[in-house]
């Protein structure tokens, strides 16, 4: 069984990235997708990107915003459009947005003098973005604006004994329920079952990353770093190198590492992190079907991303499951981390639960105009 290993400091080296000026990284950025995407547009003063048609789609829709610090990207930004996000803002690399940036895209989202069918905030769960996210939303309930947040925590690598009343961090699940919550939202559907349908899939998803080394933020053209022993990786790594849940050398086969980091997601037995309720950790019944994507952490291939889904299919398979969708790419990254995550989605069973197993294909169907979402 996977025990939790302290980190050990290592030799640092130097890294580079490729900007301009880390007090502009997030601006740089954000204002390209304006370039990709015409039909958004930037805030530059709170970091904000948004549709070009808020405004309008918020009188009959209930609108949507992530945040995060940045870093990440494409997650939010990439990911604000038609059938997904209405806005995304953004703090500094690996770092939460201020209240104030929250609260003015509230504010954004909900123009007054109009009628407003209200707004999902939705984050990872993280100590500094749930405390400015409270700040915010105080404000914005005592000014009369009507709000749902949902934090998301789906690392499985933090179990319920470490995790206390803190929780899980988050990864990629958030993105999973974003992509139902966002288009039943679009469908024109109330706050009350927007957020209904995004807490019920976050309830059902777990996540689990590995990762080479950690990773060199860009406070300066050249970083320091603390880099893991020679031939190591280290399983369950943070999405800001946050120590993970054991260090393993050698470094297994791919195989090996893809039925390890399974287990950890599937395995009711383990009380400390079965948070996925499934009914059965093999051959499950009624709940075996699963939605699956394999997200790159910065500087993982396509390829090679591409090689461990179709060994999760397969081991999956092994165990009685059914992957009834997947995705793979950059999706959620920590600047250029040499790793990747595997996300599970539960789907609901046949008798369903908050919603229908079809309903959930068909809104996982639902097109999006995004920068980033691959259908």
């Amino acid at each position: 069984m996977a025990t939790e290993t302290q980190t050990k400091t290592q030799p640092s080296k130097e890294t580079f990235h490729f900007i301009n000026d880390p007090a502009e990284a997030i601006n740089d950025a954000l204002t390209g997708l304006t370039y990709l995407k015409p039909s958004l547009s930037y805030n530059r003063e709170y970091k904000t990107i948004y549709r070009n048609d808020l405004q309008e789609f918020a009188r009959d829709h209930v609108t949507t915003i992530g945040f995060a610090g940045g870093g990440h990207e494409p997650m939010f930004g990439g990911f604000v459009g038609h059938n997904y996000l209405s806005a995304y803002v953004s703090g500094n690399i690996f770092a939460s947005p201020t209240a104030a940036q929250i609260f003015e895209a509230i504010k954004m989202c909900q123009p007054k003098g109009g009628k407003s069918m209200g707004t999902l905030i939705v984050c990872g769960n993280y100590t500094g973005d749930i405390l400015n996210a409270g700040l915010a939303i105080t404000r914005a309930q005592a000014a009369g604006y009507k709000v749902h947040f949902t934090p998301v925590g789906d690392d499985v690598a933090v179990g319920r004994k470490k995790g206390g009343k803190v929780g899980r961090r988050g990864l990629s699940g958030h993105l999973v329920a974003l992509k139902s919550a966002c288009a039943l939202a679009q469908k024109g559907e109330s706050l009350e079952r927007v957020a209904e349908v995004m807490e019920y899939v976050a309830g059902n998803v777990g996540t689990i990353g590995v990762a080479f080394d950690r990773v060199a933020l860009p406070n300066a053209i050249i970083t320091d770093l603390q880099t893991l022993p020679e031939v190591t990786i280290e399983l369950g790594m943070g999405a800001h190198g946050e120590p993970g849940l054991q260090q393993i050398s050698p470094i297994p086969t791919p195989e090996a590492l893809t039925s390890q980091m399974l287990d950890l997601i599937l395995d009711i037995s383990d009380k400390d992190r079965a948070f996925i309720p499934f009914s059965s950790s093999t051959h499950p019944s009624i709940d075996g079907e699963i939605v699956m994507l394999l997200n790159s952490l910065g500087s993982t291939s396509d390829e090679v991303l591409a090689r461990f889904a179709e060994l999760a299919n397969a081991e999956l398979a092994k165990r009685g499951f059914t992957v009834r969708r997947l995705t793979l790419g950059p999706l959620v990254t920590s600047l250029k981390m040499s790793g990747f995550g595997i996300t599970v989605w539960r789907l609901p069973p046949d008798s369903g639960e908050t919603m229908t197993r079809a309903e959930a294909l068909e809104l996982w169907d639902e097109r999006v105009e995004t920068v980033a979402w691959r259908q």
